[in-house]
């Protein structure tokens, strides 16, 4: 009753002169407001469509003609883009699973070697994978399976690869394959290249000439900071396979600060929900 009561009491109260057209008037002007951060919104998602599609003209053309992407990396602004190509980018049907593959190629003198090597290590895994899906097929159908129930399994192949750092003077990138049935079949290739002539840079060339104990120094400090503040642990020397030495078969990448990043395997020096450790060292130490 006393909502009621007050609601009567301001119905009583007279309108001010003018409200009405003020009102009106406001509500226009919203409504002008409304229609001009509307068509900003309109224009900025043309504006990313069209840098979008341009940016995908531009990859696609880079990746369906080398001679195009060889001749753009002699322009300053562009050729650090070009230096690593996508030359081949496959997508295939097997009896047992998806294949798809997008393989690298490095632009510089000297680097048909590399590019060879890449080509032989992606057909390796290929037919490495054919052979993995092949095994878990025949032991899957004898353990009761059925030829539809692994179809529908649907099983994904890929191999990619990802470009970690990249200057005038080198490229370093990573090449990766897997398949989605089982997380064991992951492997990695690390490349660190000079674009001058195709070498592989070297911890040693990084670090200097005692780089190994330079290396181990930094990873061991890491490990043991990471111990201390954590319930899932690295393995130890003393009483496990923990991490001892980098020998000149470490896998490593050079990160965009110009550092390398030794990589180990998935269970090589702690368990396997630490995934594969990484270990960034300052070449200034």
């Amino acid at each position: 009753m006393k909502h009621l009561h007050e609601l009567s009491r301001l119905r009583e109260i007279p309108a001010p002169a003018g409200l009405k057209e003020r009102t009106l008037q406001a509500i226009e002007q919203g409504k002008e407001v409304m229609d001009m951060k509307q068509l900003r919104r309109k224009t900025r998602r043309r504006i990313a469509a069209v840098v979008t599609a341009a940016c995908a003209c531009f990859v696609v053309a880079v990746n369906a003609s080398p001679a195009l992407a060889l001749g753009l990396a002699d322009i300053p602004a562009l050729g650090a883009l070009v230096r690593v190509i996508c030359v081949r980018a496959d997508l295939y049907r097997t009896d047992d699973s998806t294949v798809s593959v997008e393989v690298p190629q490095i632009d510089g003198s000297a680097a048909e070697r590399v590019n060879t090597l890449i080509e032989q290590q992606v057909k390796a895994y290929e037919d490495q994978a054919a052979a993995d899906i092949a095994a878990y097929k025949e032991a899957f159908l004898a353990t009761g399976g059925t030829e539809a129930e692994f179809d529908a399994k649907n099983i994904q192949v890929k191999v990619d690869y990802e470009v970690k750092s990249e200057t005038a003077d080198y490229v370093s990138f990573v090449l990766s394959g897997s398949q989605d049935w089982n997380a064991s079949t992951v492997q990695r290739y690390y490349y660190n290249l000079r674009l001058s002539d195709g070498s592989a840079i070297t911890l040693q060339d990084l670090l200097g000439d005692d780089w190994a104990a330079k290396a181990n120094g930094q990873i061991v400090t890491q490990i043991e900071a990471y111990n201390r503040t954590h319930d899932l642990r690295y393995f130890t020397p003393e009483t496990e396979n923990g991490f001892r030495t980098v020998d000149a078969d470490t896998h490593f990448y050079i990160n965009a600060q110009g550092n390398p990043v030794v990589v180990f395997d998935k269970y090589e020096i702690g368990p396997g929900a630490l995934g594969e450790p990484e270990f960034t060292l300052d070449i200034a130490k």
